[in-house]
């Protein structure tokens, strides 16, 4: 039996996760505590413990890059280090998810060899999440997602595009996340936060609302707002999601974002360094209530 479990709610998804391999939670952003949640799982992860993981853990992970690869009955995740090496499996399905670590709770030799090992775990653990919400209709999208009078709102950005200095114009309470959120349709198009802020020790928040509106931060186009057309808006969301790199993915990820681009305003924007934020999103709102 797993001597470790614990229940999470991310994206809309309760996610289980279990290890034998000792306590990952020190391994997990600190934030994805505020995450924890009960209930049956869509996504259930496994962590076991693995002697080729452990006999050097800074050669088995070196370098903290992965990819995707579809077989047959799972996609296997990969490690890519001159030739790729399957570090886990996730079921076909997308329900289930197994990954082989060291001992988590041993001392490290260096300090290296735990950092590499964190890396693949959340690696593994965004990519479950993420090949299981192209499944649900959804995407992680690198935004800021900002939630304000129980409405959605993403700005989407690539990296230095400001998405981290536009959410501290807000206060914790309206911010789902400053780097990376998910977006999923159900009904209509909802908006999530996420555990991961961006590098600049950035905020998070847990929970959904409805997404009303997305916006491209573009600080080399004149300042204001305009209208994306929905070619456009799919091209510009599309280069701002994560690829995991299988195959059958481009095609999922293109029809979540022309079905957002049909449900959904999207502008370009561009504003001031300066520019006060949160009192550009309550103007915007207004005009948007007015008839």
């Amino acid at each position: 039996m797993p001597a470790w479990r614990n229940s999470y709610e991310i994206c809309g998804l309760r996610l289980l996760i279990t290890s034998s391999a000792g306590n990952p939670a020190p391994f997990l952003p600190p934030q994805t505590e505020d995450f924890v949640s009960n209930g049956d799982a869509h996504l259930s992860i496994e962590f076991f413990e693995d002697d080729r993981a452990a006999a050097d853990p800074l050669k088995y992970f070196f370098p903290p890059k992965f990819s995707l690869v579809k077989e047959d009955t799972q996609f296997a995740f990969m490690g890519i280090n001159g030739k790729e090496r399957q570090l886990g499996t996730i079921s076909a399905e997308r329900d289930r998810g197994r990954m082989g670590l060291p001992c988590l709770d041993r001392p490290w030799r260096i300090a290296e060899e735990r950092e590499f090992v964190e890396e693949a775990l959340q690696g593994f653990l965004r990519a479950a999440l993420q090949c299981r919400l192209l499944a649900e209709c959804g995407t992680f999208l690198h935004a800021a997602g900002i939630a304000m009078n129980g409405k959605g709102y993403a700005f989407v950005g690539h990296t230095r595009a400001g998405k981290t200095t536009l959410s501290r114009h807000f206060p914790a309470s309206n911010l789902l996340g400053d780097d990376l959120v998910a977006i999923r349709e159900t009904e209509g198009f909802m908006l999530f936060g996420t555990p991961w802020p961006g590098r600049e020790g950035g905020r998070v928040g847990s929970g959904g609302v409805p997404l009303k509106a997305i916006f491209n931060l573009d600080r080399e186009r004149p300042k204001g707002l305009a209208h994306m057309a929905p070619a456009e808006a799919v091209a510009e969301l599309a280069v701002n999601a994560p690829r995991l790199g299988h195959a059958g993915e481009e095609a999922e990820l293109l029809g979540i974002f022309s079905s957002a681009a049909l449900a959904l305003p999207i502008y370009n924007l561009s504003l001031g360094l300066h520019d006060d934020v949160h009192a550009w999103l309550e103007g915007f709102e207004k005009k948007e209530e007015q008839p």
